[in-house]
């Protein structure tokens, strides 16, 4: 199993309230949870209203399957922000493994018992 996970840092050079704020990051997460199938949330910068970071992630069995999505996804973040006049500042991405989830005997996690 694989995990990628992305996180986009943005500043917001007009916005002057959350309003605002939410307008851009509402439908920008909405957008990518829809087109892509991913999970998106606000994940830090809540505080501050010219600065948002987004954070995307995906699982998938095998890192093959993920890297082309990323790739998708890094170009339609870009594409939004600069359609939104908005810059992106930086983006960060890193794919984690681990190994042979669904096989007996795995050293991932600890088993626990379901009733």
């Amino acid at each position: 199993m694989v995990v990628a996970l992305a996180v986009f840092d943005f500043h917001l050079p007009t916005c002057r309230g959350l309003k605002e704020k939410r307008a851009f990051l509402r439908p920008l997460k909405a957008r990518l949870r829809g087109g892509f199938e991913i999970s998106a949330a606000e994940v830090a910068h809540h505080d501050l209203l010219q600065r948002a970071s987004v954070g995307v992630a995906a699982v998938g069995p095998d890192r093959s399957g993920l890297e082309p999505l990323l790739g998708k996804v890094v170009a339609f973040v870009e594409e939004w922000a600069e359609e939104s006049g908005v810059e992106l500042t930086s983006l960060r991405s890193e794919f984690l493994e681990y190994g042979d989830v669904g096989d007996a005997g795995s050293s991932f996690g600890a088993e626990q018992e379901v009733s």
